[in-house]
C-alpha cells in the first residue's frame, strides 16, 4: 500500500543523494582537476626530468633505456635528465641550480623514494618537495609531479603526493610503478625497473603530459 510506495520514494531519493554526493565527491578530487599553474609554461627552455635513480635509468641497461630517453621519442621534444642516483628530496633541492639555469618550460619531477627507504620524516620529505615544486613553478614552468604509491613493507603514500600535486596546482602522475614493482620481468632489482619497465613509466608520463603538449 502507501507505506511501500513511501519507502521506495524515500529509497530512491537516498539513492540519488548518495549519486550526487559521490558525483561531487570524486570530481572534486579526482586527479588534476584542480587548477594548473603554468599552463601553458611561462618559461620558454627545454624539457627537464629532475630525480634520482630512477630518473638517471639505474638498472636500465644501457644509454637510451632510461625514461627520460624514452620520453622524448614519445613526445617529439628533448627530454633533459638531470637524474642522480641517492638523491633525497633535499639532496636534490640543493642541486636546484642546474635546472634552472636551463629554464625549462616543463619540468617532470620525481623524488621520495630513497626519503621512505632511508624512513626519512615523511613530513619534511613532502613539505620540502612542495616548496621545490613551488620554487620551480616561480621560474614559469609546468611542474608534472611523479607519485609512488608505497615500496614494498611502506605505508602506501600515494596520497602525499595527491596532495601535494593539489595545494601546488601542479600535474599529477599517479603510482608510477604500479604493476611494475615486484614484478621480476619488468624489474632489475628489488627497487630499480629494468628497460622495459621504464619504458612503461615513460609512457605513462607521455599520456599525462600529452593534454598539455599543444
Amino acid at each position: 500500500g502507501d507505506g511501500m510506495l513511501r519507502n521506495k520514494w524515500i529509497l530512491l531519493f537516498l539513492f540519488l543523494l548518495s549519486a550526487v554526493g559521490g558525483y561531487f565527491l570524486f570530481f572534486r578530487t579526482s586527479v588534476n582537476s584542480w587548477k594548473i599553474v603554468n599552463h601553458p609554461p611561462l618559461a620558454a627552455g627545454p624539457v627537464a626530468a629532475f630525480g634520482d635513480s630512477l630518473t638517471a635509468g639505474y638498472g636500465s641497461g644501457g644509454a637510451g633505456k632510461d625514461y627520460p630517453s624514452v620520453l622524448s621519442t614519445l613526445i617529439g621534444r628533448e627530454v633533459i635528465n638531470l637524474g642522480v642516483n641517492g638523491d633525497t628530496v633535499t639532496k636534490a633541492f640543493s642541486r636546484i641550480g642546474e635546472l634552472e639555469a636551463l629554464s625549462p618550460s616543463m619540468v617532470i619531477l620525481f623524488l621520495g623514494g630513497n626519503d621512505f627507504l632511508r624512513r626519512a620524516n615523511l613530513d619534511e620529505s613532502f613539505a620540502a618537495l612542495r616548496e621545490m615544486v613551488k620554487r620551480i613553478q616561480s621560474g614559469g614552468a609546468l611542474v608534472f609531479l611523479v607519485g609512488i604509491e608505497g615500496l614494498p613493507l611502506l605505508a602506501p603514500v600515494g596520497k602525499r603526493y595527491f596532495e601535494a600535486a593539489k595545494t601546488t596546482g601542479a600535474v599529477l602522475v599517479p603510482d608510477i610503478l604500479k604493476d611494475i614493482l615486484g614484478n621480476g620481468s619488468l624489474m632489475s632489482d628489488g627497487i630499480h625497473p629494468n628497460g622495459e619497465g621504464y619504458r612503461i613509466m615513460a609512457g605513462r608520463i607521455a599520456k599525462t603530459m600529452r593534454p598539455y603538449l599543444r
